[in-house]
């Protein structure tokens, strides 16, 4: 069976090879366009990601800024408030003196009453 029909399985064989042949030609050649369509998407500048990206930025010194300023006033009423109660201890000896002072002549005031009223009976 060979031997009669041998040209004729060549030539199939050849064609068959032919077909396989122009098959990975097409997927070659499809795979090619595909990286070359790829690669000329990544060589473009994407302006929607650096858009993003600039927003996020913006959106973080704001709130960094926003953080800043809120800590900056708390930082300020603080200092406000140090300086009443650093204010507020120097003037104690004074105020304690001033007491002191009152309460002696509160209690002197008391024991001359006091004198008065044991003494007129």
């Amino acid at each position: 069976m060979f031997k009669e029909n041998w040209r004729v399985i060549l030539v199939t064989l050849l064609a068959a090879n032919l077909v396989f042949m122009g098959l990975l030609e097409m997927q070659r050649l499809a795979i090619w366009r595909t990286e070359e369509a790829y690669f000329k998407q990544i060589q473009q500048p994407s302006t929607e990601r650096f858009d993003i990206l600039a927003k996020e930025l913006a959106e973080a010194k704001k709130t960094e800024t926003m953080y800043l300023d809120l800590i900056y006033r708390a930082l300020a009423e603080l200092n406000l408030r140090m300086t009443k109660v650093e204010k507020a201890t120097e003037e104690i000896p004074a105020n304690v003196a001033e007491t002191r002072a009152i309460r002696a002549d509160v209690d002197a005031l008391k024991a001359t009453v006091e004198r008065a009223a044991t003494a007129k009976p």
